[in-house]
């Protein structure tokens, strides 16, 4: 459902809509002063929650009902409302002055911030389409196998079935490459540092320069998640103002993941956790390092070195204590983490992956 069909309750619990009015933003401005020009017939009701929300933020910095207060205001807010429905069309300010006094807000406050992680505060691929002001392609993968699109700036998106994604029908000429996603897709951007290329997924935001990665934003998915094949990306959520004013710029903000690396959203929580890929790979340049398959007697610290560019990953431990210990071994299909964990039993450690880095502890040789 776009803002259009929104009633005065519809944007009290639109979290777009809040951060808008009490944390505003440039972006964040521009839309709905936008929006407000192409829909005047919604002014009231944008006004008239607009004042709610600001009484609310005054109301909760003087002072909290008690329970019996709570209650006495909720039975005021039903009686009130039944009485004022029999006369329509009075004007929504004399509605809503009727119905809502300053008690009454800070009740409205109460729910809220009692529930900061509610389902309400969920974006939906739909809401995000609602919420751009100029027309729209959309393609959608209904086949069972995935589907190759190529866009106006020759990026590709590899769309997966039960996918969809859409892009302004100006792609070329707006400032900001942008893309919308519901479902799962891999993107191989052409590199453009003057026009940065966004990817917009439920609640979090990813954004590159030129790179190729992958997004994974299901409608009905408790998290969403980002993984980089090459490159660098910059992922954060709807909700960070800052990194959301600069997204124009070149530079990259928010949590930036690199290849071999994913970071996981969780929607409930709004928090964003950083790991490692499930499968790492062996990075495909030609300045790398081959990765070493036989050694004698070889430092841990050089191995550890070569394993570190060969995967484009960081492994952390204390040089004084395994810095010197010598391995002799041999590899040959074992994947990343089968490796160390046979370059930890050899040196009686153990590792685990924190913040998309491998930590090494141990007792160490020395």
């Amino acid at each position: 459902m776009g803002y259009y069909h929104y009633e005065v309750t519809d944007f009290l619990e639109d979290q777009y809509f809040k951060s808008w009015v009490l944390t505003p933003s440039q972006e964040s401005c521009e839309f709905w002063n936008n929006f407000l020009l192409t829909h005047p017939e919604k002014a009231e009701a944008v006004a008239s929650a607009k004042w709610v929300l600001l009484g609310i933020r005054s109301e909760m910095e003087e002072d909290f009902p008690t329970e019996g207060q709570v209650t006495a205001m909720l039975d005021e807010i039903h009686s009130r409302k039944e009485a004022t429905s029999r006369w329509p069309m009075r004007g929504l300010w004399l509605r809503l002055g009727a119905s809502l006094s300053a008690a009454a807000v800070v009740l409205l406050a109460i729910g809220w911030l009692r529930e900061p992680n509610r389902h309400d505060n969920h974006v939906s691929y739909e809401e995000l389409l609602s919420a751009v002001d100029a027309p729209l392609m959309e393609q959608t993968n209904t086949t069972t196998a995935p589907i190759l699109l190529t866009l106006p700036d020759s990026s590709t998106i590899l769309l997966q079935p039960k996918s969809s994604v859409s892009y302004r029908k100006d792609f070329v000429r707006n400032a900001l490459r942008e893309v919308y996603l519901s479902g799962e897709a891999f993107f191989t951007v052409t590199k453009n540092r003057r026009r940065p290329f966004i990817v917009y997924s439920n609640e979090l935001v990813t954004k590159v320069l030129g790179t190729s990665f992958i997004v994974k934003a299901f409608e009905d998915a408790r998290q969403v998640e980002v993984s980089v094949k090459t490159g660098k990306v910059s992922v954060f959520p709807r909700t960070d103002t800052e990194v959301c004013e600069g997204i124009a710029s070149p530079e990259l903000a928010g949590t930036i993941i690199t290849p071999n690396q994913k970071v996981l959203f969780s929607r409930e929580q709004v928090q964003i956790r950083k790991e490692l890929v499930d499968s790492p790979e062996i990075l495909a340049s030609a300045v790398l390092p081959a990765p070493l398959l036989k050694f004698q007697d070889m430092p841990v610290s050089a191995l550890l070195g070569n394993i570190e560019e060969t995967y484009g990953i960081d492994i952390v431990y204390d040089d004084r204590l395994f810095g010197q210990c010598l391995l002799t071994a041999s590899f040959t299909t074992e994947s990343l983490y089968e490796k160390m964990e046979l370059i930890c039993k050899g040196i009686e450690a153990s590792f685990e992956v924190v913040d998309g880095k491998m930590v090494v502890t141990g007792r160490g040789c020395n």
